[in-house]
């Protein structure tokens, strides 16, 4: 657990999770922000490479204060500890099945914080409502308008891509898709066969001897190798990257899984697999 002080007598508990109870790609971080003493809110990351899916809840008693700049201090200590640049928003946080996120306009919350839709009728539609806001300040976006707004997901980026590929229509789960579709064509729908091929694969390819490693290392072996095995060009990565490789697969085992995005972070390729799979 890391505490941080943001400052305005506010006062952030960042933890992970051990182990044992880790996702399998994604690593997971949560917080707790307590105001001179009292909490107030909590906020959650799910995070791959440098983009990190947020999750924000200050309670009620406390959103009429400062709760932009309390998100923003937030984003910002994540970034520190983390080393993420792209903030996703889930369409649940702007409204989305989620009336009080309509009735409170959570949508602009994000927006004004420089936050955009990353479908392109939403953009568009985002700045002809912008546009009326700039010719008459009376004008209020209706609540019809907001669903609409918030079908889709909100990315905020602080660094340019580090590839042709960006976040804009990535999703996990077309990783967990992409290797059932595997599994199904490849493997006649036998997840241990997948499983235990995949490994082997990546064993051979790293020049890893997992049997020499523990049990949380041997888990995360697993599990990312169900990704790295659907690379064709994993056997032709240099030795720096395939060295790096190792240290992100037993960092996924690590104290803390900061180290395990911070390498991932530094892997371009890897990162490019993740991508490929994801974003379809």
């Amino acid at each position: 657990m890391i505490k941080a002080d943001i400052g305005r007598g506010t006062v952030v508990y960042v933890m992970g999770v051990p182990p044992e109870n880790r996702l399998p790609l994604r690593a997971y971080h949560a917080a707790m922000m307590f105001k001179n003493g009292v909490p107030v809110g909590y906020f959650e990351g799910l995070s791959i490479c440098e983009r990190m899916e947020s999750g924000f809840n200050l309670y009620y008693t406390f959103r009429e204060g400062e709760t932009a700049w309390l998100y923003a201090r937030i984003l910002g200590l994540m970034r520190q500890l983390l080393g993420v640049s792209v903030f996703s928003i889930d369409p649940y946080q702007v409204g989305h099945e989620n009336e009080e996120g309509i009735e409170s306009g959570a949508f602009w919350f994000y927006r004004k914080l420089g936050f955009r839709p990353v479908k392109p009728e939403l953009l568009k539609l985002t700045e002809r409502e912008e546009a009326r806001v700039a010719k008459d300040s009376r004008y209020r976006t209706s609540a019809a308008t907001l669903r609409t707004l918030a079908a889709g997901h909100m990315l905020f980026e602080l660094s340019l891509p580090q590839s042709a590929m960006s976040w804009d229509n990535f999703e996990v789960r077309n990783i967990g898709l992409a290797v059932q579709h595997r599994m199904a064509t490849k493997y006649g729908g036998d997840a241990d066969d997948i499983r235990d091929d995949s490994v082997q694969r990546v064993a051979r390819a790293l020049q890893i001897k997992p049997q020499n490693w523990n049990q949380a290392e041997r888990v995360a072996l697993q599990n990312l190798s169900l990704v790295l095995a659907s690379d064709p060009e994993l056997g032709r990565w240099s030795s720096e990257q395939k060295d790096l490789a190792t240290r992100i697969i037993r960092a996924k085992a690590g104290s803390d899984e900061a180290l395990y995005l911070k390498f991932m972070q530094k892997h371009a390729a890897f990162r490019d697999v993740l991508m490929r799979l994801g974003c379809r």
